[in-house]
Parts: structure tokens; sequence; C-alpha cells
């Protein structure tokens, strides 16, 4: 399973030492920054332009996907994020399907995780160059899962 990025899965990961820095420093603007959301990794390359939202029930909400297209490395790229980026969703999951049969999934099944902001980012594997792409995801949000599938996209 290729994974190029860590992060932290939720704000209650940070260790003691650094909630006890960042109480320390509640009266300083640049702590209340450094209590927002984990910063998100992201994706290399070109957006296409494209918003795939995650749906429930036939309505768009709970999260969206984008996809991206690196030229140098010939690969496509996706991120799928709660909306809002607010830390309520959960179990939010992400998968990118190539023609060739190879996929990547976040998190992987080896190592289940929680997550609450966002899933990937997540690269086909190899030259996808003039291949279709299929994105796959989903997330809880206030009891109701919202589910992703974008179908064949990106193909060349």
């Amino acid at each position: 399973m290729k994974r190029l990025t860590k992060r932290l899965r939720t704000p209650q990961l940070l260790g003691v030492g650094v909630m006890t820095l960042l109480l320390g420093l509640v009266a300083s603007p640049t702590a209340q920054a450094a209590t927002a959301a984990p910063a998100a990794a992201q994706c290399s390359g070109s957006w296409d332009g494209k918003t795939y939202w995650a749906k429930a029930a036939g309505r768009n909400g709970g999260g969206y996907a984008r996809t991206y297209w690196n030229n140098s490395t010939k690969q496509n790229c996706v991120k799928f994020w709660s909306s809002p980026y607010d830390g309520l969703a959960s179990h939010i999951s992400l998968a990118i399907f190539d023609e060739g049969g190879d996929y990547s999934i976040d998190p992987p099944k080896e190592h289940p995780a929680n997550y609450h902001y966002f899933a990937g980012p997540l690269y086909t594997w190899f030259n996808s160059t003039g291949q279709c792409i299929r994105v796959s995801g989903s997330l809880v949000r206030g009891g109701v899962t919202y589910s992703l599938d974008t179908g064949p996209i990106r193909c060349g």
C-alpha cells in the first residue's frame, strides 16, 4: 500500500507535552491557530476543477473529493474532505482504482482508523496515462452515512 504522508487523525492524539504547551499559550492568537484542525497533506499535480460530492438519500453533503493529475509522475491522486472541515465527521474512508485493477485505500485495512477531517491523499500505483480511474469513499456525519462513487473519470 503506497502511503506518502502521515497525519494526526484527531486533536485528541496530541501528546500530553504538546497539549500542556498549547494550554499555556491559550491567550495568544498563534496558540488558537495551533489548536485548529490538523494540517492536511495535499496531492501534487493539477486539479481538474471538479468536485465530487458524497451523497445520502440523493442529496450532497458530508464531504467531497477532488482528483489531481501529476504530469511528472504520470499518476492520479485523490483526497476526500469532511465538509464542513470541523472534525465532526467520522469513519472517513477513501479508495482509488485504476483500469489495471490496482487500488489504494485509506485507512489501510491492516491499520483501520477513525478519521474526522480527511482521507488521502491516495495515488495510483503506476503510470496511469490514458487510463480511467474510479474513486469511492464514505463518511458518517450526524448519524447519516454519505457515500461517494464517481464511476469512471479522468479518462485519457
